[in-house]
């Protein structure tokens, strides 16, 4: 028995919507108003059924409002390795292999000497 991979004929079809996406859309085809739109118009501060809305739930809204125009942020590890790593075989560098690198950076970026105050 196969498990995983590609099968014929499995998964949703191209081109089907979702219950959840119908429902969506039969209700914004409704009312005539996506939800985004809606919770700009309170961002915004316009008058919904006679009433302005507050800063309070201007502020719900924006941030309801905010995944529909930028996706959130990834939280990204990162791995800081507390030895100095060789950058071609990726090994501890011995002590010569660090002072050839520190030597010719050295080159390009001159030491200040004792009498400049360095």
């Amino acid at each position: 028995m196969p498990s995983g991979g590609y099968r014929e004929g499995s998964g949703r079809p191209r081109g089907a919507v979702g219950k959840m996406s119908a429902i969506a859309v039969l209700q914004a085809k409704a009312t005539g108003e996506l939800p985004h739109e809606f919770l700009l118009r309170i961002v915004r501060g316009r008058p919904i059924d006679g009433q302005v809305p507050t800063l309070e739930q201007r502020m719900s809204a924006a941030i309801a409002a905010a995944p529909y125009f930028s996706p959130k942020l990834a939280a990204i590890e990162q791995r800081v390795h507390s030895s100095i790593r060789a950058v071609v075989s990726n090994r501890p560098m011995t002590t010569e292999e660090f002072a050839a690198r520190y030597l010719s950076t050295d080159k390009l970026l001159p030491l200040p000497s004792r009498e400049e105050g360095g």
